[in-house]
């Protein structure tokens, strides 16, 4: 079942707007995709999308306080407020797919959105001054890992004039930087409650934390069935579980994705139902995918038998977090990130990931934009050489279709499959 297709034939052109604002879009869509349930490959996907069409409806009808997010700030706090989350980057996919994504990344361009920024960002822009987006009651980010996000959020808070709360998160991973993150972390929670005028509820709070742990143990399953061969999940499918770990960390909803995608998995191991007919090799994946329609994982997985085993961005990174301590225990999640401070944790990492998941090769997708993930590949790729691990650094574009190549991709792919097989 196409999501996107049933969305587009029931938006329209000059109704799309004023849809995403209808109970009857989400009623028809949770009605469409219930009745489609047996069709769905992987039963964990089916509920993750429910989950999502419900999570969307709350923002979107205005069911409580929307409080927009960057992907890499802790959501347990905005869960253990009890407020609704919205991540503008992820819904930046779902605009792609309902395929608005050309006329927002105009709008985003007609605003002096640099073309040279991250083209989630600029596509979120472009969504939210066309009224594709939910307007926010609060916009709340952190500093690290992406350079384009504090001044995008930022300008959106003050496009809506609503509070904008930033998280300063240094360079470092001492006691004094614990301190400060979690100070800061407590003070973002309690101007929350004070600007929306939240209840403070202990005891939700806690129940967040719990959710996280939850859904954290679950994940670990998850991944350690992954290293298991040879696979019984294709990377493409798998790219569809990530949002949870960016967007759903304190929700119970992600505990009971990642739990039935676990059994699931388990299942299929006991019953030895492989990915692909024959595993040819294993691949690891770095930073996202692109999102639009294209032939990358088909030509890998289905044609060429070159299974993406694990992708960076199901990597679990931080220890389990201590409900009586949240503020500190979250600060240290936040700090435990494989991606911050120097180069040399990130390649320590994913040389771990190669080992654990028995990797024979390595796919970095260079996003257009993207400082964070593509500023230091040449020390990875010194570090993959010395160790004879193929690499293929891919340039493109996650969101903007204009930028993918589909001769110039294949080639470069089948150039990496010579190599590799």
């Amino acid at each position: 079942m196409d999501i996107y297709q049933l969305l587009r034939s029931h938006l329209g052109n000059a109704l799309r707007q004023r849809a995403f604002k209808s109970p009857w879009t989400y009623r028809l869509l949770r009605q469409a995709v219930a009745a489609q349930k047996k069709h769905y490959t992987w039963q964990a996907a089916h509920r993750l999308l429910l989950n999502t069409i419900d999570q969307a409806a709350a923002a979107f009808l205005q069911k409580g306080p929307v409080v927009w997010h960057n992907v890499f700030f802790p959501t347990e706090i905005l869960y253990g407020l009890g407020v609704i989350p919205f991540a503008p980057e992820a819904a930046a996919v779902v605009a792609t797919g309902l395929g608005i994504a050309r006329g927002a990344l105009r709008r985003a361009e007609g605003d002096w959105v640099s073309g040279e920024a991250c083209s989630f960002h600029r596509l979120a822009h472009g969504c939210d001054r066309e009224g594709y987006f939910p307007p926010p009651g609060a916009v709340v980010c952190s500093s690290h890992l992406c350079d384009t996000a504090p001044q995008s959020l930022e300008t959106t808070a003050a496009y809506h004039g609503v509070p904008f709360y930033l998280l300063d998160v240094p360079h470092r991973q001492d006691a004094d930087a614990l301190n400060y993150v979690a100070r800061q972390l407590k003070g973002i929670t309690f101007s929350l409650v004070e600007s929306l005028r939240l209840v403070w509820d202990e005891d939700r709070f806690q129940e967040a934390i719990v959710n996280s742990n939850a859904a954290r143990e679950r994940l670990l399953a998850v991944n350690r069935l992954r290293q298991q061969r040879p696979a019984c999940i294709r990377g493409e499918e798998a790219h569809g579980f990530i949002y949870p770990m960016l967007a759903g960390f304190g929700a119970a909803t992600s505990v009971e994705v990642y739990g039935q995608l676990a059994d699931e998995l388990d299942r299929r191991y006991r019953e030895q139902r492989r990915a692909v007919p024959e595993e040819k090799a294993r691949l690891l994946w770095l930073h996202l995918r692109p999102y639009y329609p294209n032939a990358i994982f088909q030509l890998l997985e289905r044609e060429a038998g070159a299974v993406v085993v694990f992708e960076e961005m199901s990597h679990v990174y931080w220890e389990p977090l201590d409900p009586e301590k949240p503020f500190y225990s979250l600060a240290r999640k936040v700090l435990s990130h494989h991606g911050l401070a120097p180069m040399a944790r990130r390649v320590e990492a994913i040389l771990a990931m190669v080992d654990a998941y028995q990797a024979d090769g390595i796919i970095h997708f260079a996003h257009w934009g993207c400082r964070q993930s593509t500023a230091g590949l040449r020390l990875l790729q010194d570090a993959l050489r010395e160790r004879g691990i193929p690499f293929l650094n891919l340039e493109g574009d996650c969101v903007d279709q204009s930028k993918y190549a589909p001769g110039a991709t294949r080639t470069r792919l089948e150039g990496f499959l010579e190599m590799l097989l």
